[in-house]
């Protein structure tokens, strides 16, 4: 359609910076000091300074590839290291 720009994703996004990202560096450090209690999306969004779509698909990507789990806990997502 024309006129319609597309969203940006999380690859077009570090394409884009051309920078390491350390906000993404501390993400999995950050979940894994959370322990078994995990922390949830809106907590880790408080504490990572990525934009809301960029640390939606970095963590969707993690939990893909087995890195982080998910699960669903009083209708929020929670976020755990994988065992």
């Amino acid at each position: 359609m024309k006129g319609v720009m597309p969203l940006p994703t999380f690859a077009s996004w570090v394409q884009k910076q051309q920078v390491k990202l350390p906000e993404a560096d501390r993400l999995l450090p950050l979940i894994a000091q959370a322990g078994q209690q995990g922390i949830n999306r809106g907590q880790i969004g408080n504490v990572i300074g990525l934009e809301r779509d960029v640390l939606d698909e970095l963590l969707d990507g993690l939990v893909r590839f087995g890195q982080l789990r998910l699960d669903i806990e009083n209708g929020l997502r929670v976020y755990r290291a994988a065992v």
